[in-house]
């Protein structure tokens, strides 16, 4: 071994099968002791334990010790190869390579088996560098962001072209972390593995404290917000504080906790105190630029406002035609074209690229696109640039890497680029089916004006022409529970690494292929219906007629054919609970017509989330998360909340507006148990088996028993009486169909009456028409 090699070039060895036993790389050990890591004896490497078990569990489950692959999910198990050795190429981006193969090895070191290589030893990289290059007495400098906002500046927009502008929107706040990042290693002279995290509207590096970085980046991060507040009309603040601190908090877990609570509270007193730093200071004029300083406004004539985010503050020259990007006239402009602000236009056109699949993201410091009006494209400000003079970079999509400009390269871990992960999965028009293809074609041209492509994002209305029963969009937002625990209970960098990244791998990459239908170790999706979703048919292509608007950190927003969104959340849950050894998600779903304001669903959905999470004494009785509001509404509201008023007995359980996963299982097999009495044909399901009536009259006994707490159960007798021979004609999991309804439901009524009404809910839905 040569002195010359760094420690990501080690780490690269010791996944080759070397031994690394510091022979020769004194230097090193303190980095590692900081770390907690025992440096009196060699590493060597060991299948990786679950990231997100305790030391406590007495379960013990590994992940399969393969290579970072967007293809296969890594699901851990509880049995692991011990004979772990890569070939790694020689050629490549030496973080990358790193990623790619050490992510589920641990070193073989006592108390670091839920560690990955690639993590330890990037936060042993970024630990060397402030050793070394750091000033005393505190060589350490933890920056780390958090953006506010992000809803207001991602969701709220029309429904004009508001998938694919949604994407764009989404990508754009992927990109602007990536963005921030590299501006800030660049400014610090630091390589990639100072980056701890990244993500889900934030992040945190590890720098050298150096000369004046804490001023640059103070200075950085108001000219950030400056341009945010122009840019999105003071919806999105970025929070970024820098804190000096030295190694005594590193090599304490209790001091490392202190640490990062100490930051984060500084990062809520910025959020506190939006734009303040920003704009009150004086300008080379000597004039007070700020907030509450009486101006004119910029467009003194509007003759039309942005139909994406109905902003009607831009002058007429900073406003686009959708259809051909032409610049408005400043004179009579003709208000029967889509008029857009520059930078909407730029994303919508960066939309149609997003879903064409093209895999390499390119930075340019040089305007090359300004000149090509229809192309799509994002600008974000640089760190050369001050508060009274914006300088900026264009970042575009290619097919091919561009060597003279640095590049990202999408979901992949392969060749010489660095990756940015991002959930892409959309669906597209050549996807649907012809008769759903059909549908759409209205809403394209009257958005776009021209006839859709194979490759265009499908719409709402095709999207919600593709579900079985009515035609309607669903709305699902799912978010981790508990996260603020999970994060302050965490004591090392290379923890605070490993397990941030996990949860973008899932959030960001593993989704794409659960929305695929491949949810992998031999899973199959739900799949009620028999839509076949990981099968190519005859008239649609292979998955989900879903669109992911935004996944990242710990939470996700996925709109979609309302009957395989609510499916997906179930694959969703079932596939973080494997992947993270039972972590609890809590999720809403609502349902809404196609031209339903884009805005009130994610703002309706985050309502049925925000009960999921919160729904809890007397129908919560653990008190836990893990829950699931499934079509939650205005008229289950209001029927809960005048049981509140009315309950005298507060032990009871009565209609529930959310369900833990257990009894949402139990609702998922009541609707396979009134399907085994259907038929489903081409988006149309028939109760062929069953009157209709029945599900009815169910009905009208469960909201009586809802609304006025009583049960009839002469009511429910006859009921089952009148339509015996139709129940009992069908089995279900090897039972008389009568049988199995009275054991389960009416044998058990206080526990599956207050969830019934979801079952039957999604029973009816799948039957209307249109």
């Amino acid at each position: 071994m040569s002195n010359k090699k760094s420690l990501i070039e080690l780490g690269l060895d010791l996944l080759s099968g070397q031994a690394f036993d510091f022979v020769g790389f004194d230097s090193y050990r303190s980095v590692f002791s900081l770390l907690g890591i025992d440096v009196s004896q060699p590493f060597g490497i060991k299948a990786l334990k679950s990231v997100f078990s305790e030391p406590s569990d007495t379960s013990e489950k590994y992940y399969s010790p393969t290579i970072l692959s967007s293809q296969r999910i890594n699901y851990p198990a509880e049995e692991f190869s011990t004979d772990i050795k890569f070939k790694i190429p020689s050629e490549g981006n030496k973080l990358t390579l790193l990623e790619k193969y050490g992510s589920f090895v641990a070193v073989d070191v006592d108390g670091y088996a839920r560690t990955s290589v690639y993590d330890l030893f990037k936060s042993a990289a970024a630990i060397h560098d402030c050793l070394d290059k750091g000033e005393k007495p505190n060589p350490f400098l933890l920056v780390s962001a958090d953006f506010s906002g992000i809803q207001d500046m991602v969701y709220t927009i029309s429904s004009k072209g508001a998938l694919k502008t949604l994407r764009a929107r989404s990508f754009m706040l992927e990109l602007l972390t990536e963005h921030i990042v590299y501006e800030i290693l660049q400014a610090s002279c630091s390589e990639r593995h100072a980056n701890i995290y990244s993500g889900g509207g934030g992040f945190s590096l590890l720098l050298p404290n150096t000369g004046d970085n804490v001023k640059a980046f103070e200075a950085y991060r108001d000219v950030l917000n400056r341009w945010a507040y122009k840019e999105f009309s003071g919806k999105l603040f970025i929070a970024l504080h820098a804190l000096e601190f030295n190694e005594e908090k590193l090599g304490s877990e209790k001091a490392f906790k202190e640490l990062r609570q100490n930051q984060a509270d500084k990062l809520d007193g910025l959020k506190r105190r939006k734009f303040f730093n920003e704009f009150s200071f004086t300008n080379s004029n000597g004039k007070v630029d700020g907030l509450f300083v009486a101006q004119m406004p910029e467009q003194l004539t509007v003759q039309a406002e942005c139909q994406i985010t109905r902003r009607d503050d831009q002058q007429n020259e900073e406003m686009r035609d959708l259809e051909n990007g032409k610049v408005m006239p400043k004179l009579n402009p003709d208000l029967s074209k889509t008029w857009v602000s520059e930078s909407c236009f730029h994303q919508f056109k960066l939309g149609d690229k997003l879903i064409e699949g093209y895999p390499y993201i390119c930075r340019s410091n040089v305007e090359l696109l300004k000149n090509q009006q229809n192309y799509g494209y994002l600008r974000f400000p640089t760190k050369d640039s001050n508060i009274e003079n914006i300088k900026y970079c264009w970042y575009y999509l290619s097919q091919n890497k561009k060597t003279e400009h640095f590049y990202w390269h999408i979901n992949s871990w392969d060749g010489d680029s660095n990756p940015v992960l991002y959930a892409n999965y959309v669906r597209k028009h050549g996807e649907l089916s012809d008769l759903e293809q059909k549908t759409e074609i209205e809403s394209i041209f009257a958005v776009e004006g021209r006839m859709p492509k194979g490759d265009d994002t499908a719409t709402f209305e095709g999207l919600a022409a593709s579900s079985c029963g009515v035609d309607l969009i669903g709305a699902l937002r799912m978010d981790v529970d508990d996260m603020g625990n999970l994060f302050s209970n965490i004591g090392t960098l290379a923890e605070l690494s490993a397990k941030s990244r996990m949860l973008n791998i899932f959030f960001k990459v593993y989704l794409n292929r659960i929305c695929a239908g491949n949810l992998g170790d031999a899973l199959t999706p739900t799949d009620i219906v028999g839509k076949k979703y990981d099968k190519n048919n005859d008239d649609r292509k292979a998955g989900r007629n879903v669109s992911v608007i935004y996944a990242g950190g710990d939470d996700l927003f996925i709109l979609g054919a309302w009957d395989e969104t609510t499916e997906l959340a179930f694959d969703i849950q079932r596939c973080f609970t494997l992947f993270t050894g039972g972590l609890g998600i809590s999720g809403g779903l609502t349902l809404h017509q196609p031209k339903f304001p884009l805005y009130q669903m994610a703002r309706k959905s985050g309502e049925a989330e925000h009960v999921a999470k919160n729904e809890i004494g007397q129908k919560n009785k653990t008190g836990k998360k893990n829950r699931i509001a499934l079509f939650y509404s205005n008229k289950l509201l209001e029927i809960e909340k005048k049981q509140k008023i009315e309950a005298v007995n507060k032990d009871d359980d009565w209609l529930m507006l959310s369900v833990d996963w257990k009894q949402a299982k139990l609702v998922k097999k009541f609707v396979e148990f009134f399907f085994n009495y259907g038929e489903y044909t081409h988006n149309k399901f028939v109760l062929k088996a069953l009157p209709n009536s029945f599900t009815y009259g169910l009905l009208d006994i469960i909201y009586e028993w809802h609304e006025k707490h009583y049960l009839s159960f002469p009511h429910l007798l006859w009921l089952l009486k009148k339509h015996d021979k139709e129940l009992k004609n069908k089995n279900f999991e090897n039972e008389d169909g009568l049988f199995y309804f009275k054991r389960n439901i009416v044998g058990n009524f206080s526990q599956v009456f207050p969830i019934l009404h979801l079952p039957l809910t999604w029973i009816e839905l799948l039957k209307r028409i249109g």
